[in-house]
């Protein structure tokens, strides 16, 4: 168990370190991260599909938007899907999107993945990693809730359950 543990803390250090390579990259170019209050930035992508996903649309047809960045080679972000994919069968009918980024990983590899895991919600490609830069990812799995104006109401970094993501949902829909 402790091996376990000592692993895990290896592969979270790792991954924080690979995120940070390349957000330092192009350190000139950053701007503030996006936080809680603000306006989440706007950014298109290819879902798995090959479609072409903005998130301001996604955010206009929905009250609540769940933005998760992830990789397949992250044991929390493994440990959360099965979570994300219950919510997702959960609030189906429901005005609520769930979306998944995954940061630098080829489509081959992401979708086999999602296959196997039963991934049943909209995967985007970050292929060159943009879009985890603008938002600032340091380390893996960071899930956004953001309303339906737009307006980034939670950040979380580190895996979320199901009764944690069903609550931050809960909450935000009432509103």
């Amino acid at each position: 168990m402790e091996k376990k543990l000592r692993l895990i803390e290896m592969v979270a250090v790792l991954a924080l370190l690979a995120v940070s390579v390349v957000l330092a990259a192009n350190p000139g170019s950053q701007k503030p991260a996006p936080q809680i209050g603000r306006v989440a930035p706007d950014f298109s992508l290819k879902s798995l599909e090959g479609d072409t996903i903005n998130l301001k649309s996604v955010i206009g047809k929905n009250q609540v938007t769940v933005l998760n960045f992830w990789a397949t080679w992250c044991p929390p972000c493994r440990a959360e899907i099965p979570e994300f994919i219950e919510f997702a069968k959960k609030y189906q009918g429901e005005k609520v999107a769930l979306i998944a980024v995954n940061i630098q990983e080829d489509s081959k590899t992401v979708k086999d993945f999602a296959n196997k895991a039963g991934m049943n919600f909209p995967i985007l490609l970050d292929l060159n990693g943009k879009v985890a830069q603008t938002y600032q990812i340091y380390a893996i799995p960071t899930t956004f809730v953001i309303d339906g104006s737009g307006v980034i109401r939670e950040k979380v970094e580190g895996a979320l359950s199901l009764s944690r993501l069903e609550s931050l949902y809960r909450n935000l829909a009432s509103n």
